[in-house]
């Protein structure tokens, strides 16, 4: 439960809205109120062992490579996720092949195997070479729901239609492209609209990493595009409601909700995170002020962030 007044998170539902915070998640999560977001997307360290570093500066040490350790430092953060969340509102945990396994048999008991939605791959075509096996070109997006009546938008987030090879194209008497199909043991045909498009599935192969050129790029490690969190976003949430990212980088997250009208609490433990968040988020038009929160899970609104090397 939060504790009392005065600390980052406690208030009502519209005082969540657009907080930018600096500090351990750990303590601001402790003091976020119970059923006050409606989405969270978390993008934790992987466990790689490496030292992350953007243009100016260190981004962060991912130094949690013994898989037990990594899960007994992600658990707690995960279950006050959910306890954050409310009824209708969904979890996505962003991992890759180091992780995901053992983080999911920890979702899977926190919230029961009932409340998995989708195992998403993020399948992207840069880097991940194999020599002594298959390249590794894949992220993992865990999926999971507070409650059996969460939030979904398909007709959001709806894509293209291709060409199928078991589908023929063809025109409708009113003129309508569509794709279509017929049943062999019944002679049913079935239509589906070419310009309504198609829910995605579970692999998305239609949105790249960003590359050296891409105008989104900030030069912070490990950032993730817009469109992949913009799919998520919209697919799950309307406009109004509150999504938190409480490892937010370089604020990809908060970016994307204030564009489409979402409320945003995002949280970092680097400043240079926090000073790149923004600079994107003033880019964008929000005028968000950082706040530093204490170990306690306190902030003084009152009092200047700590300068980032960065900023």
């Amino acid at each position: 439960m939060a504790s009392a007044c005065g600390n980052a998170m406690v208030g009502c539902r519209r005082a969540m809205l657009n907080r930018l915070l600096l500090g351990d998640n750990l303590p601001i999560l402790e003091n976020t109120p119970d059923g006050s977001v409606d989405l969270v997307y978390v993008d934790p360290p992987f466990g790689t062992g490496t030292t992350q570093r953007g243009r100016a500066a260190l981004a962060y040490r991912d130094d949690r490579t013994n898989p037990d350790d990594f899960v007994a430092w992600l658990a707690p953060r995960l279950a006050h996720c959910r306890r954050t969340l409310r009824d209708h509102g969904s979890l996505f945990v962003h991992l890759d092949y180091r992780a995901v396994h053992y983080v999911k048999v920890a979702l899977d008991r926190l919230f029961g195997r009932q409340r998995f939605v989708n195992e998403i791959v993020w399948a992207y075509s840069v880097g991940g070479k194999g020599r002594r096996g298959f390249g590794r070109k894949h992220d993992t997006i865990l999926w999971y729901a507070r409650t059996r009546d969460y939030a979904f938008f398909p007709d959001a987030v709806r894509v293209p239609r291709k060409p199928n090879s078991h589908m023929r194209t063809a025109r409708t008497p009113d003129g309508q492209l569509v794709q279509e199909k017929t049943d062999r043991r019944t002679g049913k045909v079935y239509r589906y609209p070419v310009a309504r498009g198609k829910l995605p599935d579970d692999v998305w192969t239609d949105i790249e990493t960003l590359n050296r050129g891409a105008a989104e790029r900030t030069g912070y490690p490990t950032q993730k595009p817009e469109r992949l969190i913009e799919r998520i976003v919209l697919a799950t949430t309307v406009p109004g409601w509150t999504v938190a990212d409480w490892f937010c980088g370089s604020g990809t997250t908060a970016v994307v909700a204030y564009r489409h009208g979402r409320g945003f609490v995002a949280a970092d433990v680097n400043p240079d995170a926090i000073a790149t968040a923004t600079r994107r988020l003033a880019a964008a038009g929000c005028d968000v002020r950082a706040h530093h929160v204490r170990a306690d899970g306190s902030a003084d609104y009152g009092a200047p962030m700590p300068r980032s090397s960065s900023a």
